[in-house]
């Protein structure tokens, strides 16, 4: 069972009855001993593509709201775009995920394999922290997070606007609990598992080719996305927010404005994608791909480490899969 749907009840709790309880030590002095909290901590990957070298708030949603930036706990993107953050007073309620900028914070742009300035905020909200939880920062996390708005936020609201955002993308075969890239390490063995990853893969390359290329995209002005002189870093943060505005709560959406965004997106012909793929060795390779093509997508394996066979077993699966 994923992260996402293992929930408790975190109405009214408590954050102070979390850090710490108190018992009474037997014997003659009668004294009181602080039993420490268990830590908990947040992992995961931020994507659009690769997020490198951002800094990652993990934010405590208490009485229906994130904590300031200042009391969340905090970390750092790799160069393979993961991060792993750790609450130190056990919190297992509610929280939220940024994804910020930092002076030298860049993505990956699928499309031709270079590193853009990642110059934007990506979120994403999690019902229930347990002592390891797993989440996935993209434009679609990115979606739930604007559906919350600003109050109200609890475990079941939270999974509510997961599934409407799941539902809205059935087409392209979102699914919010999927790495956002092909783990040969340790998916290797699950040929299912490699498909929804590397479908999680081709939609974000659509993103970003959709920011360069759809005029459809506008900012809030009603600007395109890819008016002349902007840059990627600024196509893709437009998008990304443009998708967000589709968004009107946790279960309605902008149907006109949804319609021009999956349109944009389904326009996009995955046929030149740099992959991210973690090697068997864990180490992260990027491979060149025509998502849309058996043959390519083995070769692309292949060189990731995979022997013939395996690469050719695990395309069998996985490329039926691929929306």
């Amino acid at each position: 069972m994923n992260e996402y749907s293992r929930l408790i009840s975190v109405s009214g709790m408590s954050f102070a009855a979390l850090v710490a309880l108190s018992a009474c030590s037997g014997g003659g002095g009668g004294g009181n001993t602080t039993v420490a909290a268990t830590p908990t901590t947040v992992s995961g990957v931020a994507a659009k593509g690769i997020v490198k070298q951002a800094r990652v708030l993990v934010c405590r949603i208490v009485n229906g709201a994130p904590e300031a930036d200042a009391s969340c706990a905090s970390g750092t993107t790799g160069a393979d775009g993961s991060f792993s953050v750790m609450l130190n007073d056990g919190f297992t309620g509610s929280a939220m995920v940024k994804v910020m900028a930092g002076a030298a914070s860049m993505m990956s742009d699928e499309t031709n394999g270079s590193d853009v300035p990642y110059n934007m905020s990506m979120r994403a909200v999690i019902p229930a922290i347990s002592s390891t939880t797993s989440v996935y920062v993209t434009p679609f996390s990115e979606m739930v997070a604007s559906a919350m708005g600003t109050s109200a936020m609890d475990a079941g609201r939270i999974t509510q606007a997961m599934a409407t955002v799941q539902t809205l993308m059935t087409n392209l075969g979102i699914d919010l609990t999927v790495k956002p890239m092909m783990d040969l390490k340790n998916s290797g063995s699950d040929s299912f598992m490699l498909g929804k990853q590397s479908n999680m893969v081709k939609q974000l390359a659509r993103v970003m080719m959709a920011a360069k290329n759809a005029s459809s995209l506008t900012d809030a002005n009603g600007a395109p996305c890819n008016a002349a002189g902007t840059s990627a870093a600024q196509q893709v943060a437009c998008a990304t927010a443009a998708m967000s505005r589709v968004m009107t709560g946790v279960a309605t959406t902008d149907a006109p404005m949804a319609a021009i965004v999956l349109a944009a997106l389904n326009s996009q012909n995955a046929t030149s994608v740099t992959m991210p793929i973690i090697r068997a060795d864990g180490t992260l390779g990027m491979e060149i791909a025509d998502m849309t093509s058996d043959a390519s997508m083995q070769a692309a394996m292949q060189r990731a480490g995979m022997t013939t066979n395996a690469a050719a077993n695990a395309v069998h699966v996985m490329m039926p899969g691929m929306r």
